[in-house]
């Protein structure tokens, strides 16, 4: 996968943005806040169809502007196509996606025009997150590469909400608990079903990184760690389940021990939304327990399983972006991981303040760029 050339208008704080880049290793320099992260963000935004940061695509616009693009050329195995996503304030819809010329009725079919691997400090809340974090990282992953998964996480979001809608309006009503179970059960159902579904596609994919990051953890520790992955399935009474056990039956179970407390909240307390993924590291919980060295080596070997992952399923690498994180790694985390990239032929978009701490002697091309208030150059040498 390569991105040959990307084009922003009205972006953050691009007003106009041209930029080829090298099938190889770009350097993206500048000083803080000129636009480098904003730069990264774009490129992801074509891979999961919205920003990987808290932003509303309305704040995305540049400040004046009614509208924003984004526009890249993309090369993979199948070939050559363009991807442009365009959200206008004033339009409806406000956001329109195409590939290869074509318009996409939904989001979710964006899934592996463009796929990619993001790299930031924010990425460290995989760990010292929230659950929602952990469950994010998963989904990003799977909607790049499965268009069905994608389809399924916009549909139980659409349940879930109005299932939740409808627990408020029960909360209110004089009717018997049994009668009250009765008006959910048709989106307990569909619920269920769908809810299954994402659950095992998170499960068949922990057990494919499992042993990447386990692999990846060995060599950046020269032997000495070892990473482990447990998908957790939560509710308030699941008392240790066995991944062996039917999903379908497991949530029908929690929806009948949830559903006063259900009821008391407005809100569900079981399915795919409220659980987690467990990162240890020679079977201690890194969260509670892993120091920051740690973390950020763990999260690293995340993102060397990740890369491995997406060849698997689609055939070829993904895009790595490295947003102002070699700051985070010693000297030799980052020789460890510029070596992956380079044996690889992994198209790796860095930035950073200053390129001085980098080596990028290799044998295939790369590039430098600097960037000054919403504008790009590149750095011939």
């Amino acid at each position: 996968m390569y991105l040959s050339t990307l084009n922003l208008k009205d972006y953050r704080n691009y007003r106009q943005l041209e930029c080829e880049f090298s099938p190889g290793i770009n350097m993206i320099t500048g000083a803080n806040a000129q636009g480098k992260t904003n730069l990264i963000e774009s490129i992801y935004y074509l891979s999961i169809g919205k920003a990987y940061r808290l932003a509303k695509d309305e704040q995305l616009v540049l400040w004046g502007a009614k509208s924003f693009q984004i526009k890249a050329a993309v090369e993979n195995r199948r070939g050559r196509t363009n991807i442009e996503i365009r959200y206008h304030q004033e339009e409806k819809p406000a956001k329109t996606i195409s590939v290869g010329g074509l318009r996409l009725t939904k989001m979710e079919e964006l899934s592996g025009a463009l796929t990619s691997v993001l790299f930031s400090p924010d990425t460290m809340s995989i760990i010292k997150g929230s659950p929602q974090e952990r469950r994010n990282f998963l989904d990003y992953d799977i909607s790049q590469v499965s268009l069905n998964y994608g389809r399924d996480i916009y549909k139980y979001k659409r349940l879930l909400a109005q299932r939740n809608a409808l627990l408020k309006k029960l909360a209110s009503l004089s009717l018997r608990l049994e009668e009250k179970k009765e008006r959910l059960l048709i989106w307990d159902q569909q619920l269920i079903e769908c809810g299954s579904r994402i659950i095992k596609k998170r499960l068949a994919v922990v057990e494919k990184l499992t042993p990447l990051a386990r692999l990846a953890q060995r060599k950046l520790t020269e032997g000495k760690e070892n990473i482990e992955l447990s998908y957790i399935l939560c509710y308030k009474n699941n008392k240790n389940e066995s991944k062996e056990r039917d999903i379908g039956s497991f949530l029908t179970e929690a929806r009948e021990e949830c559903m006063e407390e259900d009821l008391r909240w407005g809100s569900t307390q079981w399915g795919p939304h409220r659980d987690d993924l467990m990162i240890a590291l020679d079977g201690i919980n890194l969260k509670q327990y892993g120091s920051q060295g740690q973390q950020r080596t763990a999260v690293l070997a995340l993102k060397l399983a990740e890369l491995e992952f997406f060849r698997g399923e689609s055939g070829e690498y993904p895009l790595l972006l490295l947003d102002d994180v070699m700051s985070e790694l010693d000297e030799n985390r980052q020789l460890q991981l510029l070596n992956f990239i380079n044996e690889k032929s992994i198209q790796c978009l860095i930035t950073a303040t200053e390129a001085r701490n980098l080596n990028l002697r290799e044998k295939r091309q790369n590039k430098r760029f600097y960037v000054d208030r919403g504008k790009i150059e590149e750095i011939k040498t």
